[in-house]
């Protein structure tokens, strides 16, 4: 489903004045596209993503997943909805201080709920993959994501027994094989944005939005990220990030950029 933002309004009070950082801003977000949000600094990405992920609300106007308008849920119904459809990350990339690289991942993907997801629909009576959905029925996969090492992201949803594999793949798809062991404080501030990008991407989600997911990183990373990025969106993932970078801008199949308010 695409994303739609009808005219949307963002204003902030600051020193008992008004400020207006994103002005009547309608656009369609299209789904399994890799789109880039760009700009200059101070121009609204980040307050843009937030109210795309939900996370902010719009002083005016409406954001549809679809024909769902999201701007007319509660915190509650919103926090479901994250959980269980999309990953988000933003600018602040902190991971668990007390676990391991590893286990950070694996906790996003218990959090998530698709560990007990997938425990229910395994222990269903019948084991018929039909039965959710046709999610992991082999005509909508091809019948090879379970073989083929290229296909992050085809499967949404992982059997549990699978996360581990799947988690060894995104951090080496990053460079962090070496790392799963580590805690966060052995980390250098590249290795832990990347580690974050993993984090979101462990479930498998439908929805990716990521705030500056290349900034500070060097070209090689750059490139890795952007790699990874691009192929959860030519399996059918929605990605949106923000963006500085030309090489973000040049590889996006939708782009979309904000300018100043006057």
């Amino acid at each position: 489903m695409d994303i739609r933002l009808d005219a949307i309004i963002k204003k902030y009070k600051r020193d008992k004045r008004e400020f207006t950082v994103l002005d009547n801003i309608s656009v369609t977000l299209p789904q399994g596209k890799f789109t880039v949000i760009s700009g200059d600094s101070g121009v609204g990405k980040s307050t843009l993503l937030n109210i795309v992920a939900g996370l902010s609300k719009p002083t005016e106007g409406k954001v549809y997943y679809g024909e769902k308008e999201i701007t007319a849920l509660g915190d509650e119904e919103l926090a479901k909805l994250r959980m269980g459809f999309m990953g988000v990350m933003t600018q602040n990339c902190e991971l668990i201080p007390y676990l391991t690289l590893g286990e950070n991942l694996e906790l996003a993907y218990d959090i998530s709920g698709k560990s007990e997801k997938n425990k229910n629909s395994s222990s269903d009576g019948n084991g018929d993959s039909d039965s959710n959905n046709g999610d992991s029925n082999s005509d909508n996969n091809n019948g090879d994501s379970d073989s083929n090492g290229d296909n992050i992201g085809s499967d949404k949803e992982p059997l549990a027994e699978e996360l581990a594999s799947f988690s060894a793949e995104l951090l080496d798809a990053l460079g962090l094989s070496q790392l799963r062991n580590e805690y966060p404080s052995s980390l250098s501030s590249g290795e832990i944005k990347r580690a974050a990008i993993a984090r979101t991407l462990i479930t498998k989600p439908d929805l990716i939005i990521m705030d500056e997911p290349t900034a500070n990183l060097d070209r090689k990373n750059v490139r890795a990220v952007l790699q990874l990025l691009k192929r959860f969106s030519t399996q059918g993932s929605t990605v949106i990030i923000s963006s500085h970078e030309q090489e973000a801008i040049a590889e996006a199949d939708f782009k979309y950029e904000l300018e100043h308010t006057t």
